[in-house]
């Protein structure tokens, strides 16, 4: 039963982790396959011709990659907050993952207070204006 808990522990905590690591390795790639033309994939957008509040997180991302700080706000004023999530929470579960401590999965399971929540909708209901209103 112990052995079936640790596996399932480590399990989930590489496939977070590799998939982390997965996803900006296909966002480096596709850029530098595109020969750094940006190439939309939101298929909110290229549904409705509207940029989502995700919309030009790829091409920021790229750009905080680069060190082009102000490119990457231009594009999508979340991606350096949201970057900075990234990397603690890449860290937090490298740690996790040293130690043996499931703290991470435990933090995110908790519930959410309602102030958060109206919080974090109004921030990306204005992300998604600023989005629309630059055409990203």
């Amino acid at each position: 039963m112990l052995y079936k808990a640790l596996n399932n522990f480590y399990i989930k905590y590489l496939l977070a982790i590799f998939s982390i690591v997965g996803g900006y390795l296909f966002l480096f790639l596709f850029d530098r396959f595109n020969n750094h033309q940006h190439i939309t994939l939101c298929i909110f957008k290229l549904t409705t011709g509207i940029p989502c509040p995700g919309c030009g997180m790829g091409r920021a991302t790229i750009e905080l990659i680069r060190g082009n700080f102000a490119e990457a706000y231009h594009y999508n004023i979340l991606s350096i907050p949201f970057s900075v999530l990234v990397i603690i929470t890449f860290i937090w579960m490298i740690i996790d993952l040293i130690t043996s401590r499931d703290t991470f999965f435990n933090f995110i399971g908790k519930e959410m207070k309602l102030s958060y929540k109206v919080l974090i909708v109004m921030v990306l209901i204005m992300d998604w204006l600023v989005n629309i209103i630059r055409g990203v």
